[in-house]
């Protein structure tokens, strides 16, 4: 299967604290609009050196050890009553919340269409702005994230 442009993918969060991977009865998904770029995860493992007296050939032995979801960075195009305002407004408020950063359709036809998902808990752990005299006036936001990331496909029929 070809690759396609990242172009249409959206990313929403509840509005309600964290209570399941899914968003809550008494949460609304928004949509974080105006968004130009979304990384992450970051996941990473801790390595434990389980290196001993007994280890053949001089080399260190590891193990896996304790799993990171890490975060997700975003940017975007500074606008009022955009996503930067929602952000804002989770930072301050320091609720675990829902996130799903949702990959466009892989298909163009109706029939057999594929989607992507990533479903992840966080709070949002950083907002700036940033606004140069010959540039976009834009922003940038980090979700640290906490548990286990899910990736959701979907294939509809």
């Amino acid at each position: 299967m070809a690759g396609h442009a990242g172009l249409g993918t959206k990313l929403t969060m509840s509005t309600a604290a964290l209570t399941s991977t899914s968003f809550s009865p008494g949460g609304v998904a928004v949509l974080i609009g105006e968004l130009t770029n979304i990384g992450g995860p970051t996941m990473s493992a801790d390595q434990i050196d389980v290196s001993s007296h007994d280890s053949t050939g001089i080399f260190r032995e590891f193990v896996a050890g304790f799993k990171d979801a890490g975060e997700i960075s975003l940017e975007g195009n500074l606008t009022v009553g955009g996503g930067a305002d929602d952000l804002l407004g989770a930072f301050k408020d320091r609720v675990t919340r829902n996130f799903h950063i949702n990959f466009p359709v892989s298909s163009t036809s109706a029939v057999n269409e594929s989607y992507l998902r990533w479903e992840l808990a966080g709070t949002v752990s950083g907002v700036e702005t940033a606004v140069p005299y010959d540039d976009k006036a834009g922003f940038s936001a980090s979700v640290r994230l906490s548990g286990a990331p899910t990736l959701v496909h979907t294939t509809t029929t």
